[in-house]
């Protein structure tokens, strides 16, 4: 009976050092696991839209994923529907702007000119700050595609003062990479308010340009200031971005120029989830 009870004392006395083992290491599982906790509660996905580009007739829809507790991808799709430019809300500024200036034949061919197009645009963010989540200043590096199309009625006025008209139809693509500065903040429990503060990019933009049309009647001479015209259409730096081939039916042109882009001042707002 004696080495029975020693027996069953060891037991128990077992089972409890076994017990408070298990208990300790769960208390010690529970307090490495809150900072994962807190992490796993963090909203990890947004769609947002820029209000901002909404001033240029652009709208847009971007879906940006946290991949770990700071770093985030996002992946935008912007739709420009076909429109003049001059009738937009920036458009509108710039066409005052050449009012005062005074140049009426600039302003009779912004007048015509209408666009449209779309731009796919894939960004990696670095968040700053303690906090898990997309939130705070960061800095981005993206990559962005987009593709026009134009119709530009240009009226071509011969040396006699009579006019020309050289319907112009165009389509270019462009595509290009380059860096954002910026801060995204929680200004309510699941609504996102994103800041771009600086961001540009740079790329290369090619595209084709016809004007069918016949242009039996123009002379060698007005050929060539035709020819002049539309390659100036489009001056970077100084040089010419524009190629220009004028026929008998008309006009075709080759684009290739650089993709230039800045992003500043772009006010963005999203939902959380």
């Amino acid at each position: 009976m004696k080495h029975a009870a020693l027996i069953v004392l060891s037991l128990c006395l077992g089972s409890t050092a076994m017990a408070q083992q298990y208990s300790n290491v769960t208390d010690s599982t529970a307090i490495v696991d809150k900072p994962r906790q807190k992490e796993a509660g963090m909203y990890r996905n947004i769609l947002k839209t820029n209000l901002s580009s909404i001033a240029l007739n652009n709208y847009s829809l971007t879906y940006e994923r946290m991949l770990t507790r700071k770093i985030s991808a996002s992946l935008g799709y912007r739709y420009m529907p076909k429109g003049a430019l001059s009738k937009s809300m920036l458009g509108e500024k710039v066409m005052d702007y050449v009012k005062e200036d005074g140049d009426d034949d600039l302003q009779n061919q912004l007048d015509k000119l209408e666009m449209s197009g779309g731009a796919l645009t894939a960004e990696f963010r670095i968040y700053t700050g303690s906090r898990p989540g997309a939130k705070g200043f960061y800095a981005g590096i993206y990559g962005r595609y987009s593709n026009f199309k134009y119709n530009f009625p240009y009226d071509f006025e011969k040396p006699d003062n009579t006019t020309t008209l050289v319907p112009l139809n165009g389509k270019s693509s462009g595509i290009g990479g380059g860096l954002i500065l910026g801060g995204q903040f929680m200004i309510a429990k699941r609504v996102v308010v994103d800041l771009y503060i600086i961001g540009a990019h740079y790329g290369k933009m090619t595209g084709k340009v016809e004007g069918l049309t016949d242009l039996s009647d123009l002379d060698e001479a007005d050929r060539t200031e035709l020819k002049n015209e539309l390659e100036e259409l489009i001056e970077i730096g100084g040089e010419k971005n524009i190629t220009a081939d004028v026929r008998n039916d008309g006009v075709r042109a080759d684009i290739k120029m650089p993709f230039l882009g800045v992003r500043g001042l772009g006010l963005t707002i999203g939902f959380a989830f």
